[in-house]
C-alpha cells in the first residue's frame, strides 16, 4: 500500500487526503485515516439508524439531555483501595457537551424519550438546575448552598 494513491475521506472531521499517503505529514494523517469511536451503526435493508449497543451498557442518558458515566476502575483491586477511594469510585461523571452529541447521534429515539421509573435513583438528577457554580466549602457543599436550594424548591 505504500506507493499505491489512495482517496481517503473521514466522515467526522470531512478532512481528505489524496495522493500518496507518505508525501504527507502525520498530523494530516492521524486526522484523516485514524479510527474514531463513534460508530454509527445502519441496518442493511432499509439504511436505518440502528442503535449501539454498548452506549446503552456503558453510558445512561438523563431527561434533559445529558449523558452520565461511571468512573473508569470502579470495580478494579477493591481490596487494595482506602476507604474514600471506595467511595470516590462510586461517584458517576458527567460527560462533556462534544461527548454527549457524539452519543446521542449513536442511540435511537427509544432511548432519547424521557423515562420514569418507580424510585429511580436518577430522580434528584433528571431535572436541571440552572445554577452556574457549587460554592466550595466543608465537603464542597456548603450548608449556605443547602439552604438556598431549599429556598429555590419552595419558591417553585
Amino acid at each position: 500500500m505504500c506507493g499505491k494513491y489512495i482517496s481517503h475521506v473521514n466522515a467526522m472531521s470531512g478532512h481528505r487526503v489524496s495522493g500518496n499517503l507518505l508525501s504527507h505529514r502525520v498530523d494530516e494523517l492521524s486526522d484523516a485515516v485514524m479510527a474514531k469511536r463513534c460508530v454509527i451503526y445502519c441496518s442493511h435493508s432499509k439504511g436505518r439508524f440502528k442503535t449501539n449497543r454498548a452506549v446503552v451498557q456503558r453510558f445512561y442518558r438523563l431527561n434533559w439531555g445529558a449523558w452520565i458515566r461511571p468512573r473508569a476502575g470502579r470495580a478494579k483491586h477493591l481490596w487494595s483501595k482506602p476507604y474514600h477511594i471506595k467511595w470516590w469510585a462510586k461517584q458517576h461523571v458527567f460527560c462533556t457537551d462534544e461527548h454527549n452529541k457524539v452519543l446521542d447521534q449513536m442511540v435511537g429515539a427509544y432511548y432519547k424519550r424521557p423515562t420514569y421509573f418507580v424510585d429511580d435513583p436518577y430522580e434528584p438528577y433528571q431535572k436541571r438546575h440552572d445554577f452556574p457554580y457549587v460554592p466550595l466549602g466543608k465537603n464542597s457543599v456548603t450548608t449556605s448552598y443547602i439552604n438556598t436550594l431549599y429556598e429555590y424548591k419552595s419558591k417553585r
